[in-house]
């Protein structure tokens, strides 16, 4: 009976949620960043548009401004019972922008986004049908006090948008591919090491689908003094908000062939 009881322990699944968190985050801004990039940039060129309205046009010696505000007549970005508005800033020109984001003001159902602003990324429309979106940043944290915490983060990734020569995203195809790379250590009487790693490969929204991408790979490694992991995600064509888990390493081994839920919105 003992023997049965410490099997049964071990084999029990571990919580995934710390191996997801970090692919929701940057799918999670990809999203995003392609529904404002393409509206912002249609309304700029003077396109109407039921969601976003340009408090500064471009030529006025200011940098650009445009507010997108989702909600009723506004197509959806995640889903229903949107509401708030992103504001979206930077330099503009047809050939090329440059913008920041802010989320903050924005919510579905009652919850914020996961990722609530983005620096500065690059659009370049490149051709009549698509926009491309580059975007790189890395900031360096340092904590005070007595124990001494320091923490990189570098994000870098290419958004691909069809936007099937309309200016309605919600039929946007999105293809996102990069990564990110979180490092943090932390001293003290209990010293402290994190690194995390995300890969996405070719990771496509279709038409329609915001809940998690149609095909594509992401690999997310975390190696820690409070354990890690290795997972291979496969997305898959259903539209049902998880991520299929083709191969794994201890201790998410036992999620192999488990669809695994994403979520774009603060919980």
């Amino acid at each position: 009976m003992t023997a049965l009881v410490l099997w049964t322990v071990g084999c029990v699944k571990p919580d995934p949620s710390a191996i997801v968190q970090p692919l929701e985050t940057t799918l999670g801004a990809a999203v995003p960043a392609a529904y404002f990039a393409a509206t912002s940039m249609a309304a700029l060129n003077g396109r109407a548009s039921p969601c976003a309205a340009v408090a500064t046009a471009p030529g006025s010696g200011d940098d650009i401004h445009v507010d997108v505000s989702l909600g009723a007549g506004c197509p959806p970005m995640f889903g229903p019972d949107e509401n708030g508005t992103a504001v979206i800033t930077g330099v503009w020109t047809p050939q090329l922008a440059t913008f920041v984001m802010d989320f903050t003001g924005l919510s579905s159902g009652g919850r914020q986004m996961l990722v609530v602003g983005l620096a500065a990324m690059t659009v370049v429309p490149s051709d009549a049908t698509h926009l491309v979106i580059a975007y790189g940043e890395e900031d360096i944290m340092v904590a005070s006090g007595n124990t001494g915490a320091a923490g990189v983060e570098q994000v870098a990734w290419v958004v691909d948008v069809d936007t099937a020569g309309t200016d309605d995203p919600s039929d946007d195809s999105i293809a996102i591919s990069g990564g990110a790379q979180t490092l943090f250590a932390a001293g003290g009487l209990t010293p402290d090491a994190d690194v995390t790693q995300v890969a996405v490969g070719d990771a496509v929204f279709n038409p329609g689908c915001r809940k998690n991408p149609n095909s594509g790979v992401a690999a997310v490694q975390r190696a820690s003094t409070q354990g890690g992991g290795w997972v291979l995600f496969d997305f898959h064509d259903a539209c049902d908000g998880t991520a299929d888990v083709a191969a794994a390493l201890a201790p998410y081994e036992l999620l192999i062939t488990d669809s695994l839920p994403l979520a774009f919105l603060q919980q």
